[in-house]
């Protein structure tokens, strides 16, 4: 059975993003990207906001046709090329396959039925990426694992990480680990 997995960076003082949804300031290299490729293997499909998978979708199925890429960043781009893509979007009039941009499907709002029978069906994990979906994921209960992967860089403004949360989101700590970047990965399952 899968578990829904919510995976963030966020800033020391606990920004998700940085003013004009800057994330420049992640701290990304060889292990990071190893950790990536990991959380990857272990996903059967990614959960979208629209303005995470319009900012994915500009940006991974470029990166293997860049000569430069490295051997890891091909690696994540094919994972993400190929996994499942749920896209959840009011706006969004379509989503459309591409070279080096497969398997997704719009949905105009997260069906709980539908996400706990993912769940139980999958073998790996559903993992949600962007701060908004996540809220509303952890509203409707949803989200079973948290990893926040806290960056060693202190922003003076941006977007709080589940800004929107209202009630109490108890966590429980699995695991620490601690990267040669600086960065440092909470691992938490959520007490339900």
């Amino acid at each position: 059975m899968g578990r829904l997995l919510m995976f963030m960076s966020v800033s020391t003082n606990g920004f998700f993003e940085g003013p004009g949804h800057d994330i420049s300031w992640h701290k990304v290299d060889e292990e990071t990207n190893q950790f990536a490729i990991g959380l990857l293997r272990a996903t059967d499909t990614i959960l979208f906001g629209r303005r995470t998978y319009q900012l994915f979708e500009d940006f991974w199925p470029k990166v293997p046709d860049d000569p430069t890429t490295s051997k890891s960043n091909l690696e994540i781009a094919h994972l993400i090329n190929n996994v499942n893509k749920i896209v959840y979007s009011k706006t969004l009039d379509r989503v459309q396959e591409k070279k080096n941009w497969k398997n997704m499907r719009l949905a105009r709002e997260v069906d709980p039925a539908e996400i706990n029978r993912l769940k139980r069906e999958r073998d790996k994990n559903l993992t949600v990426g962007g701060n908004n979906l996540a809220v509303t994921l952890a509203k409707l209960g949803l989200i079973d694992d948290v990893q926040i992967m806290v960056n060693p860089v202190v922003l003076g403004d941006g977007i709080p990480l589940l800004r929107g949360i209202r009630e109490k989101l108890s966590l429980r700590l699995l695991s620490t680990k601690m990267f040669t970047s600086g960065n440092v990965l909470l691992c938490y399952e959520t007490l339900k």
